[in-house]
């Protein structure tokens, strides 16, 4: 009989280990639906940079060289505000719990604007990720490609620095000069007899 327990128990596979997260960590964003049920999706993401050439070495410093001179430092923050708006009816819902909310619910929710979390790549969010939020947060899986890339905001919205329009290079006759007319003829002087 012992020996039966000690095989049970030297046979018995030793644990998995817990499987890691997978998929895309959601975002965070306000959200409001209003009465024509147009979703309203919003997110603000701070990106710092520094200004070039502030850190660059001045010439000549070093031992016994002439000393920096005293320049000001300047630290520049940009803001990117990300506003998407979309039909209620191509997004889904779930809470933490991954329990599916239903379309008039989710409008009554979100008739005041509330924090939720979003999914960018258009699939359910890992149980795993939700871990740390609130049982009542509300989980919206939009549709694939509908935001731009996660971490965007640092380098601009699709690689296109902040402050900055990506706009086509305009065509010829694009800005229609007016011809400048010719400068009028300078009288002669009047001679005295």
């Amino acid at each position: 009989m012992f020996s039966l327990v000690l095989l049970a128990a030297v046979a018995q596979a030793e644990p998995a280990a817990p499987a890691a997260p997978g998929g895309v960590p959601p975002t965070q964003m306000l959200a409001t639906i209003d009465k024509a049920g147009q979703l309203r999706l919003v997110s603000v993401t701070p990106a710092d940079c520094d200004v070039p050439g502030l850190e660059q070495p001045f010439p000549g410093a070093g031992p016994g060289g002439p000393a920096k001179p005293e320049r000001p430092v300047a630290k520049v923050t940009t803001v990117t505000v990300t506003t998407v708006e979309l039909a209620a009816k191509h997004v889904a819902a779930h809470g933490t719990d991954g329990r599916p909310v239903a379309a008039d619910k989710l409008a009554d929710l979100l008739a005041k604007e509330r924090p939720v979390l979003v999914a960018r790549d258009g699939k359910k969010v890992d149980p795993f990720l939700l871990q740390l939020y609130k049982d009542d947060t509300l989980v919206l899986v939009l549709p694939p490609n509908t935001l731009p890339p996660a971490g965007a905001g640092s380098v601009g919205v699709y690689g296109v620095p902040p402050g900055v329009m990506p706009f086509p290079a305009p065509g010829p006759g694009a800005f229609p000069v007016p011809p400048v007319p010719p400068p009028a003829p300078i009288p002669e002087p009047r001679r005295k007899p």
